[in-house]
């Protein structure tokens, strides 16, 4: 124990020689990522101090704290709440000292925001099988594994997803604050919002509580015409996402969007989508603009916003506005396939009209399109992960499997019944429909 304790306050009186320069420019610098580093190996905080001392994220440098045991850890947690990553050690203390930290973290100061990262130098002692399926931890490492650029892999990834989790926070703090001027509806999804806010920082599962609490009623009727819709995540959350609500007495607002990739960071890019929407909503309600009710202007807005803030995320989306008056339906896609299929007694055809996801190009030119929304017909939307879930080997030959399958009499369950889809069964990509009846409401 003596010869520890010298190796710590030898190691202690060089990391402060070492890194003199770097924590005065942390000092200067009011952003940063704070790290605990929880290990009984002085040489173990050397390395990774060493490693990662010219690592930087969204232009922030790492700021470490160390501790040499879990004891020691505790101590340094219930003083400090703005630790983004945990590296931590098993076997310390005791054999278990690592484990018994995570519950302590996860279940006693309730933090699920922080990122567990689990290292050991006695694999054996906590298989990672096991680990990973009994603790809260968020990745799994074998010292020996991890070089520099593993180390600096791992750091980046941890930092990401605590980077998303802390966005979500904020976009619906975001939302909150605008959620005042909107409609009945909206007023809903803002209670929702609060309700879920409680239980934001216990990670991706009150992410996908956030995000589902934006999506609109599942039964939306107005008059002749009414709207359903179906969501179906292949991970935890969403990168599909859809919309449908009324923006005054006469007009009715829908849309359905597929964000590139999957995942929380995809999933953020669907609440970018519903604040930007609710702000033409608010512009629209106030009488400044009328961009809500023109699909190719608003488009194009969203595309040069989505390119301006460089989120590199883009957007298929097939937007529309319908005239409850005169059944009158203006619509303008970017990038949305399938095709929006419409029906009709006596016949069935797609939509077609190819065009770019917004946030793609700078270039992109969207067109806008309009049709009289026929007596007793019906328009299905479907986001492309249903692609993916139907028989035929060809594009071609999906979608005349998806036109023959679908009928006026149709809800969305007695859709995926008969083209044999159970999304309980787990899906390759997210799957989203959209249906739009003019009378057809039994």
């Amino acid at each position: 124990m003596k010869q520890h304790a010298e190796q710590h306050d030898l190691f202690a009186a060089d990391t402060q020689l070492l890194f003199s320069e770097d924590q005065e420019l942390a000092a200067s610098n009011a952003q940063h990522w704070t790290v605990l580093i929880v290990d009984d190996e002085p040489e173990i905080h050397q390395v990774t101090l060493m490693a990662l001392r010219d690592f930087s994220y969204q232009g922030a440098n790492l700021q470490f704290i160390s501790a040499y045991s879990a004891a020691e850890a505790k101590s340094i947690l219930a003083t400090h709440n703005e630790i983004a990553l945990i590296l931590l050690d098993v076997v310390m203390e005791t054999d278990d000292a690592g484990l018994t930290l995570v519950q302590y973290i996860r279940d006693t100061l309730q933090n699920h925001l922080v990122r567990i990262v689990l290292r050991t130098g006695q694999p054996g002692q906590a298989p990672e099988q096991r680990v990973m399926h009994d603790y809260d931890i968020n990745d799994y490492r074998a010292k020996t594994e991890l070089t520099v650029q593993r180390l600096a892999t791992t750091v980046m990834s941890a930092l990401r997803a605590f980077t998303a989790i802390k966005q979500l926070a904020q976009a619906k703090e975001t939302l909150e604050a605008q959620v005042q001027a909107r409609t009945e509806q909206l007023e809903l999804s803002n209670l929702q919002l609060q309700q879920s806010l409680a239980e934001l920082q216990a990670g991706e599962r009150a992410g996908k509580q956030l995000q589902f609490a934006m999506l609109p009623p599942a039964l939306f009727c107005c008059g002749e015409y009414q709207l359903s819709h179906a969501l179906y995540p292949s991970e935890y959350m969403s990168g599909d996402f859809v919309d449908y609500f009324s923006a005054d007495e006469h007009h009715v607002i829908f849309y359905i969007a597929d964000v590139s990739g999957h995942g929380v960071a995809s999933a953020f890019v669907t609440v970018y989508l519903k604040r930007f929407i609710s702000t033409y909503v608010e512009h629209y309600q106030r009488g400044s603009s009328r961009l809500l009710l023109e699909p190719a202007a608003l488009l194009s807005a969203l595309n040069t916003e989505l390119l301006r803030e460089n989120i590199s995320k883009y957007i298929a989306l097939f937007y529309a506005v319908l005239d409850t008056r005169t059944a009158e339906l203006t619509y303008a896609n970017a990038g949305a396939f399938p095709w929006p299929l419409l029906l009709q007694q006596q016949q069935a055809n797609y939509l077609e009209l190819k065009s770019t996801p917004v946030g793609m190009f700078d270039f992109a030119v969207y067109q806008q399109q309009s049709l009289t929304l026929p007596q007793h017909s019906a328009l299905i939307l479907c986001s492309d992960g249903i692609l993916d879930l139907l028989t035929p080997a060809a594009t071609e030959q999906k979608l005349e499997s998806l036109l023959q399958h679908c009928n006026l009499e149709q809800d969305i369950a007695l859709l995926l019944e008969r083209l044999a889809i159970n999304p309980a069964l787990g899906l390759p990509d997210d799957l989203t429909i959209l249906m739009l009846k003019r009378n057809l409401i039994r």
